[in-house]
Parts: structure tokens; C-alpha cells; sequence
């Protein structure tokens, strides 16, 4: 869309619906103290997509007993404070999550394609499969606020990247100075309505007010949360459960598809969150530092259609009941990380020379196993999994949405299997060698570490698993301790 959009910090007020039309614009109201004009010859673009394969909202709305508590959504308290880090404004960084598809762990029965096709639409350069209402665009203010406190934190949106699992950007502060004072950092917001690449990958329709209101009638029905409550049992059951694993998945309705959305940004956080714990010690070396977790500052729902807005409550105070009665299915959290001002490992050789390669490909390796030994492994690693600072050099892992703990393994053996079948090391080499050699014209070498090779031997042997600690695997090991892909 070709057409600029213009920004105000003014919020809605009782009175004024989720869209309002006069006879030149269209004012839509987002979450968040923003609101977009946009032309009325325009307006038709922004229209919602047809959804004659779904089915339609159930109008039945059985009472269900609110569950969530303050108690039980206890805000999450990250490791140590960090110091501020030396940041740069926006350099080539190019930050962005690693690619996913549906997650189709352990659901044998459901056949899923991969797109070979990697899309990256953003609200800088909008796209038919990009939501024309995405408020993150560079200069635009933003509220969040601090899960300990009601005050909010005002800043500034430096830089947008393409949105995936989360919506990802630069923000700097403006006030009050928080998280030790730290100028800027990046903020990943999981933020169902406008990362992309989550919807594509569940096909579910570009983000648009009309369907939010479905959405909000949903939630305000209990429906929602009794669908969450379901999903959180079958996801404790089955670590890697998704909606991949329900064969009717594709024939929900608008309203439980945006709750399902809703559903897996929060898990992706949790995850996440619980990811940057495990590495605690890594922080600042390995993979960024947190400063902290934050949410927009008020949730996705429509005004007009509310009935939580008591005639002469204060607009603010009914915002705050809303996140403690049913945070889960309002809130959009988001964490705050270092700013790594430099570029992915995919793009090394156009940023150092051929001489640098090997140690920085070696030194990436380093970093997995590093992160392998706090009981992590990510489902989703590639190569743009890893960020190179652009003066220091220094290697960082990044992206933590797709990852398995091994504390939630039943054994050993379990683990291995799985480390096996993901084959994290040769996912980041392999690839590694064959882009430097096809864009780069140059060559690295890969020797696979003892681990690579223990669980060669033992997981993916042609004649099916195989006892380890036995004569065998240490000829095993002799044969193969010198072996280097070229």
C-alpha cells in the first residue's frame, strides 16, 4: 500500500468504537495508545478476507468459571540485572526470527508440507499478506509496562524487522529510564495479529479490526478460555503438541483460530523466557541479555462492543481488571534483549573476508554446544540463528520460540534420540559449507565433534539403534575422531 499512514498517540475514549468512518477517513483504533487515519479510497483494500471454508463463530456461549488468577499468572522474574551494553543505532543487523513451519512433532498422522519459499513482509514494505493495520513502523511511540508496576514505559521504535513468531524491533526509551538505564534494546513482542509468518504458516488471514471483533466476542463468552484451558493440558501432555496434531484444525472458526494464535504467541514467550533462565550463565557471551519481560501496555479488544466499560469507570481501571481476570487471552508480552548491531552467520562472506570464515563457523559450534549443555535444543535452528557483531566478531545465538528442555524427557536415552534426529551441529555447518562455497567462492571445513559422532553411532545407524559403551562404538570413534567434511 502505497499510501502513508499517519500515527497519533491519542487512545480511544469510552465513547469511540474499534473503527469509526467519516466522509474522507477511516480511524482505527489498536491496541496501544495508537490509532491510524487511513483514505477512504484505500479503505477497501483493508476489507477482510473472505472465510467460506470456515465455519462460523458458534453463538452458543456456555458459562465458564474464570479460572486464571493473579496468583496463577504471577509475573515471571528473569535472572540477575544486567548492565547496559554498548549499543549502536541501526547498523546492517537484520534481526529476525528463524523460519518455522507448523509444528508437526510427533503427530504421525498429519502430513505437512514445507514451503520452500522463506517470506519476510514487514510493516516497512506492506504486502497483500501483511495486515495494512500494523502499528510497528520506525517513529512510532509505543507503551509497554512492567509486569511489577502500573506505570507505563514509553519508547520509540527505531527499527522494524520482519515478523515471525514475533513481531521484533529496535525501541528506545523516551521515559521514565528504566532496565538500568539502557538507551535502546530490542523488543520481541508476540503479538498474534501482526507476525506474519505465523499466521502464513497456520493460513489463517491477514490481521483486520473486524475480525479482532470476533475475536473479543469469543473471549468475552468464555469460550477462549476454556479452549486454552484445553490446549494447556494437552500441551503438558505432549511437549510438542500443536494444532498440527488436530485433523479438523483447518475448519475452525475465525474466532478459535485467532484464539489458537493467541494461545501458541503466549507458549512461544513462556518458552522462550524459560530458554534465556536455562542460560542464565550465557548471557552476554553466548546468546544476548535480557533486561526484562514487559507487555503492551493494553489489551487487543474492541471498545464498542464490551460490556466491561461500567458507566463513569475510569478507562484505565477496566483495562487492569481485564489483564487479571483473563491475562492469557488478552495479553501481548514481550521480552527485552540486547542489540546485537551486526549481521546473521548466512551473510558472513559479505562481511568478512574469506580468512575469517573457519573461526567464526568454528566458534559458532562452540556456542551451540555451549547451549546444548543447559539441557536446550532448538527444533529451529538454521543459520539465521546466529548473529556476528560487526566490530567485535563475537558470535551469539538468538531465537528460543521452537525449543525442547531435556527435563521434560523421561531418560537419557530419550534426549539422545532426539538431539540425534535434530542434528543441530550439522544443521548449522553443512549449510554453512555450501553457502560460502556457492556465494562466496571460498571453503571451510567441518570436523564433527565425539558427541556428533556418539549419537551417529548409537541413533541413526542403518540397521536401527545400537547399545553405546560397547567395544564396538569405541572403533566406532577411532575410525571416524579424524574424519572433516571438505
Amino acid at each position: 500500500m502505497d499510501t502513508d499512514i499517519n500515527t497519533t498517540k491519542l487512545a480511544p475514549t469510552q465513547s469511540q468504537s474499534l473503527t469509526e468512518v467519516s466522509d474522507r477517513v477511516q480511524v482505527v483504533y489498536l491496541s496501544g495508545p495508537i490509532r491510524i487515519f487511513l483514505p477512504i479510497n484505500e479503505r477497501e483494500k483493508t476489507e477482510p478476507l473472505a472465510h467460506n471454508k470456515r465455519d462460523s463463530c458458534s453463538k452458543s456461549c456456555p458459562a465458564v468459571t474464570d479460572s486464571a488468577s493473579a496468583a496463577n499468572n504471577e509475573a515471571f522474574q528473569l535472572h540477575r540485572p544486567i548492565n547496559e551494553p554498548s549499543l549502536e543505532s541501526c547498523g546492517k543487523l537484520s534481526y529476525i526470527d528463524s523460519t518455522s513451519s507448523k509444528r508437526t512433532a510427533n503427530c504421525p498422522s498429519t502430513a505437512m508440507e514445507e514451503s520452500s519459499t522463506v517470506k519476510q513482509p514487514d510493516c516497512n514494505h506492506p504486502s497483500e499478506t501483511l495486515s495494512p493495520f500494523c502499528p510497528y513502523i520506525a517513529g512510532n511511540e509505543i507503551l509497554l509496562r512492567s509486569p511489577t508496576s502500573d506505570n507505563s514505559i514509553k519508547a520509540v521504535i527505531v527499527k522494524y524487522f520482519p515478523a515471525t513468531l514475533s513481531c521484533c524491533m529496535v525501541i528506545r526509551f523516551v521515559e521514565p529510564p528504566v532496565f538500568n538505564n539502557t538507551s535502546e534494546c530490542v523488543l520481541k513482542l508476540y503479538d498474534r495479529r501482526f507476525s506474519t509468518q505465523h499466521r502464513e504458516d497456520w493460513e489463517v488471514s491477514p490481521w483486520t479490526p473486524e475480525l479482532e471483533k470476533e475475536y473479543q466476542d469469543f473471549v468475552e463468552c468464555g469460550d477462549a478460555e476454556e479452549f486454552f484451558s484445553y490446549w494447556d493440558a494437552e500441551k503438558e501432555r505432549d511437549s510438542e503438541w500443536s494444532a498440527a496434531c488436530v485433523g479438523n484444525h483447518d475448519r475452525w472458526s475465525v474466532a478459535k483460530q485467532e484464539a489458537y494464535l493467541q494461545w501458541d504467541a503466549v507458549d512461544t514467550y513462556e518458552t522462550e523466557k524459560k530458554a534465556y533462565e536455562h542460560m542464565a550463565e550465557l548471557q552476554g557471551e553466548d546468546v544476548p541479555r535480557v533486561f526484562g519481560e514487559v507487555f503492551l501496555d493494553q489489551p487487543a479488544a474492541h471498545q464498542d462492543q464490551r460490556d466491561g466499560y461500567e458507566a463513569g469507570k475510569d478507562e484505565t481501571e477496566s483495562t487492569r481488571e481485564d489483564f487479571d481476570i483473563k491475562p492469557q487471552t488478552i495479553n501481548i508480552p514481550g521480552i527485552l534483549i540486547q542489540y546485537i548491531n551486526g549481521f546473521h552467520l548466512t551473510d558472513l562472506h559479505e562481511h568478512l573476508p574469506q580468512d575469517c570464515w573457519q573461526s567464526i563457523v568454528d566458534t559458532s559450534i562452540e556456542k551451540l554446544h555451549h547451549i546444548q549443555e543447559c539441557g536446550i535444543l532448538n527444533r529451529d535452528l538454521n543459520t539465521r540463528s546466529f548473529m556476528v557483531d560487526s566490530f567485535t566478531h563475537k558470535v551469539m545465538m538468538i531465537d528460543f520460540g521452537i525449543v525442547s528442555f531435556r527435563e521434560d524427557s523421561e531418560d537419557d536415552t530419550e534426549w539422545e534420540r532426539l538431539q540425534a534426529e535434530q542434528d543441530e551441529e550439522g544443521a548449522l555447518a553443512l549449510p554453512m559449507q555450501t553457502y560460502l562455497k556457492k556465494r562466496g567462492g571460498g571453503n571451510i571445513i567441518y570436523k564433527p565433534s565425539e558427541q556428533y559422532w556418539t549419537l551417529k553411532y548409537r541413533y541413526r545407524g542403518m540397521e536401527g539403534e545400537r547399545e553405546g559403551g560397547t567395544k564396538e562404538e569405541e572403533e566406532y570413534m577411532k575410525k571416524h575422531k579424524d574424519f572433516v567434511f571438505k
